[in-house]
């Protein structure tokens, strides 16, 4: 059985819309009870962002990939890139 958790990361500066990015995305984890299989993470180094390949904030991805740039996503929405 394998217990590596995914990893779901909210890339942004810190602004409102990152937060609520964040806070949608925590709701879709619990709403699917999942809590178990996801790690969410903040990313908040600017200067790192074009690593990640994110040009445009507030963005999410989820186990590497990234799934949305520039909006904030609602929970119906995350629920589906889980």
């Amino acid at each position: 059985m394998n217990t590596e958790k995914k990893i779901i990361q909210i890339i942004g500066k810190g602004c409102k819309k990152c937060a609520k990015l964040y806070e949608n995305t925590v709701e879709a984890v619990m709403s699917l009870g999942k809590n178990e299989e996801y790690e969410i993470v903040k990313f908040e180094e600017v200067e790192k962002f074009a690593d990640l390949d994110v040009f445009i904030t507030p963005a999410l991805r989820v186990n590497g990939k990234v799934v949305s740039e520039g909006r904030v996503l609602g929970t119906n929405k995350i629920r589906e890139y889980l």
